[in-house]
């Protein structure tokens, strides 16, 4: 589902700037813009906002004054010019302070800390007492509910914000998670070859000095992970003699 972006500035250029970076993420949706605080005030009480951009230095009410009246807030990245403003708006519980003029690159690692304390999008299937563990997770993607099973899993690719989950019918699902998280989650045949790549060992067909076949897909191999990923296969009798 994407999240609602309201964007705050008085200065027209910053608005416009914010809004195009706002359309070039696919997670988010622009929801408004505003001129002033007053006038972003009156939006929030109407419309829902789940990301606000918003600048400190505005004519009769600032950024910090609607963030100290602002009941609810939604999650808060400041925009300005002046940096001595950056402590006062972190004991506001905002999530990010962008410096003005504001490049794409540092936009979205705002974005990415905003999605990262959003609650987890992928959540272990409850299983009954009497089994060992889960072999299977319950994936949000798509506004709804997905269950993938383990054994069904043959890569994941990390991409931003997202992961997506290649799965041996061909599926590709995308969902708003860390690969750190659902790292966490996954059982001992999964393996991180590379910050953006997690493969099921079980699925592998091909092993190259930095590279992994399993059936259709490639994943990457990370130097530093080869060796330790090498002694899992063993372990896990997957070499054969």
């Amino acid at each position: 589902m994407s999240m609602k972006c309201l964007v705050v500035d008085d200065e027209h250029i910053a608005r416009q700037l914010l809004s195009d970076y706002v359309e070039k993420v696919p997670e988010l949706e622009l929801a408004g813009t505003c001129s002033s605080a007053m006038e972003a005030m009156q939006f929030i009480k109407t419309n829902p906002v789940d990301i606000l951009f918003l600048d400190i230095q505005m004519p009769d009410l600032t950024g910090i004054d609607l963030l100290k009246i602002l009941p609810n807030r939604p999650a808060t990245i400041l925009t300005t010019a002046y940096s001595e403003y950056a402590v006062q708006g972190y004991e506001l519980d905002v999530k990010d302070y962008l410096l003005k003029p504001v490049d794409f690159d540092r936009f979205y690692k705002a974005i990415t800390k905003v999605t990262a304390a959003r609650a987890p999008e992928i959540t272990p299937a409850p299983t009954p007492a009497s089994e060992q563990k889960a072999d299977k997770l319950f994936i949000k993607a798509d506004n709804k509910i997905i269950k993938v099973a383990f054994d069904e899993i043959v890569v994941i690719k990390g991409q931003g914000p997202y992961v997506q989950i290649m799965t041996t019918d061909g599926r590709k699902i995308m969902s708003l998670q860390s690969m750190s998280k659902l790292e966490e989650l996954l059982p001992r045949n999964f393996y991180r070859t590379h910050r953006s790549y997690i493969v099921n060992i079980d699925h592998i067909d091909s092993i190259e000095s930095t590279s992994i076949s399993l059936k259709e897909h490639h994943a990457v191999l990370s130097k530093n992970k080869r060796d330790e990923f090498l002694e899992l296969i063993d372990e896990l009798n997957l070499l054969g003699d």
